[in-house]
């Protein structure tokens, strides 16, 4: 979190107040929390745009433009596409991984209780959706099964945004919850990314890999906090992963939970630290003198920011640092390479449009019901509760929400559907409507319950 700083206490440069006024506006934009939904949903509309508008063949071309690194005879060469989808969607993996340990430890699933809540509603938004996908493709007569992992999946990034735009209308509590639900959702993704979508396991690499990781551990547990020495080890955790068979992006989950979360010094250091820090500045503070012509004063700020760096989290800082590349570089990117699709000019034949339905009725009445539904059974059940100021309206809006499953969705499609384009753009399809419909009904809903709250039956937290 950023400190703000007051207009009397700011050095400006000579042009920086005319500058503000333009630029303030960006940055609180960016620092937003909607800004990361934003900005995948232009991507995605973008590149939906280029298709359809006739540079469908300009595209395609992006897409396939080739980037290789090489060293001597050494060569590595791949499609612009397949390094953001599984190298740079890495980081993405890796920030989730960040984001399990954390709820783990501290967040929303440390709690026996709240967790309990949590875990049921993502065990229904991922079991409902993926046999509603079944039974619809059964029922088409299709035999494109491999696909009911695709609606199984939540986009954090969009379903916050909405949370964040509807402000007030949702209590804080069920940002706590999506972001819960989300997390463990996400796990369930990983699992089956690294199961079921997992052609051939090369056990040489995979066991090069295992070595690697328990290096890593080792790291931690030796009390290393250099962010050089687990990005070297995460880069040869993602190779060995990558030549294993299992998907790359699983060695950016796999490397965060190595990441240390144990600071270099305790809470009462930094307290006394900058205690006499703040001390020393004081007494060498001569107000006619800039910073820049106290080199004592700049020593002290300097040693400011060590302490502070020493006393927070790896865990904590590193994923800070990486936030905002990843959600406004990389994700758009994967946003605008994986969402082009040709909207069709025609009512489709139902044959040709059966994954498209599975998709949607997943997305929509299988996260929307499941999550509610499994929700409702562990209240009455009572091995969960409700958080304070959240009702069971609340809950089932949350759950149709998290049915806005667009990132993790076509990341998904693209590997059950790998060398079938037709399928791929049917995918495309039903995750977009999908997600644009239970958003919509979400936000209904949470609208709705914010204007009218109804009393619960159901068991409180204390």
């Amino acid at each position: 979190m950023k400190s703000k700083i007051r207009e009397a206490n700011r050095e400006h440069a000579p042009l920086e107040r005319g500058f503000l006024k333009l630029s303030s506006p960006v940055e609180a934009f960016i620092n937003s929390q909607a800004m990361a939904g934003i900005v995948l949903l232009i991507s995605a509309i973008l590149a939906i745009l280029m298709v359809n508008v006739g540079w469908q063949q300009q595209y395609e071309s992006i897409n396939k433009l080739v980037l290789a690194i090489s060293l001597g005879d050494w060569e590595m060469s791949h499609s612009v596409h397949y390094w953001i989808n599984d190298g740079l969607m890495v980081l993405f993996f890796f920030i989730l991984g960040l984001e399990i340990k954390y709820e783990c430890l501290v967040g929303a699933l440390s709690d026996l209780k709240d967790a309990t809540l949590v875990i049921a509603m993502a065990t229904g938004g991922m079991l409902l959706p993926a046999l509603t996908y079944l039974l619809i493709v059964w029922i088409g007569g299709s035999d494109a099964f491999q696909g009911w992992g695709v609606p199984m999946a939540t986009d954090t990034a969009f379903a916050i945004a909405i949370l964040t735009l509807l402000g007030t209308k949702a209590p804080r509590a069920a940002a706590i919850i999506l972001t819960g639900l989300a997390i463990v959702d996400d796990m369930g993704a990983v699992v089956v990314i690294g199961i079921f979508y997992t052609e051939q396991i090369v056990v040489s690499s995979l066991l090069w890999a295992g070595l690697t990781l328990a290096a890593m551990f080792l790291m931690n547990l030796l009390g290393i906090r250099m962010a050089s020495f687990y990005l070297i080890g995460g880069v040869i955790l993602w190779w060995f992963v990558l030549q294993s068979g299992i998907h790359a992006t699983t060695a950016g989950i796999l490397a965060a939970l190595m990441v240390p979360t144990r600071p270099y010094a305790q809470k009462q250091w930094f307290h006394r630290k900058m205690k006499h820090l703040v001390e020393d500045f004081g007494e060498a503070n001569k107000p006619q003198t800039t910073i820049l012509q106290s080199s004592e004063q700049h020593d002290l700020a300097v040693q400011a920011e060590d302490i502070a760096k020493k006393t927070t989290t790896p865990i904590i800082r590193w994923g800070n640092s990486l936030d905002k590349p990843v959600s406004l570089i990389i994700l758009p990117l994967f946003a605008f390479l994986n969402a082009g699709m040709l909207l069709p000019n025609a009512i489709p034949e139902f044959s040709e449009t059966v994954i498209t339905l599975a998709i949607f009725f997943g997305l929509v009445l299988g996260k929307g019901i499941g999550i509610s539904m499994f929700a409702w059974l562990a209240l009455k059940m009572r091995i969960a509760r409700l958080p304070e100021g959240v009702h069971f309206n609340h809950i089932v809006g949350i759950g149709f929400l998290a049915g806005v499953g667009f990132t993790m969705s076509l990341f998904i499609s693209a590997l059950a559907f790998e060398g079938h384009p037709a399928l791929i753009e049917q995918a495309k399809l039903g995750i977009l409507l999908g997600s644009l419909i239970a958003g919509i009904i979400g936000t209904v809903i949470l609208i709705f319950v914010s204007r009218k709250a109804l009393p619960l039956n159901v068991p409180r937290a204390d």
